[in-house]
């Protein structure tokens, strides 16, 4: 699939109105894998309304659309820890197009140039494509989270060897 329409960047203080379109049109799936209770939404404008800098946040803009649309929207935080916690969605307009796996891939690579060690993540036990994706990626499930989801780590491959 051609991802030139795509472009992965950080997210900019500018993009709120796309950001709350994101979540606005995110259908009930993606909300209960992604927003439940709206509290990925609420992270995310709290970095726009002032700033959140224990996170880290990206956008993937379809620089193809009439305005700029967010077509994935993903964020890791706990940056106190080499192996960080992270969240990913995708646009309901998105999905079947490979825009989680180019989504991910961006921000696996962005981890791995910040040092990180690894990546943790949850996911509902429900939602098999993600489950797919992650464990294409080199994700590990490590079993069930006390939320009732399932937890996965990714980990990456450090310089050196231990003796």
């Amino acid at each position: 699939m051609d991802m030139t329409r795509y472009r992965f960047r950080a997210l900019a203080p500018g993009d709120r109105p796309m950001t709350e379109r994101f979540f606005a049109d995110l259908g009930e799936a993606a909300t209960g894998f992604f927003n439940v209770n709206r509290g990925n939404e609420r992270r995310v404008l709290e970095y726009f309304e002032k700033g959140k800098p224990d996170h880290r946040f990206f956008v993937t803009v379809d620089t193809q659309a009439a305005t700029p649309t967010a077509a994935g929207l993903c964020f890791y935080w706990d940056l106190f820890s080499s192996v960080p916690w992270m969240g990913i969605a995708v646009a309901d307009a998105y999905r079947g197009q490979h825009l989680g796996s180019f989504t991910l891939d961006n921000l696996l690579q962005a981890l791995q140039n910040e040092g990180r060690g690894g990546v943790l993540l949850r996911t509902a036990q429900t939602n098999l494509p993600a489950q797919r994706l992650y464990e294409s990626r080199g994700f590990e499930r490590l079993g069930v989270h006390a939320s009732g989801e399932f937890l996965y780590i990714k980990r990456f491959p450090t310089e050196g060897t231990w003796n």
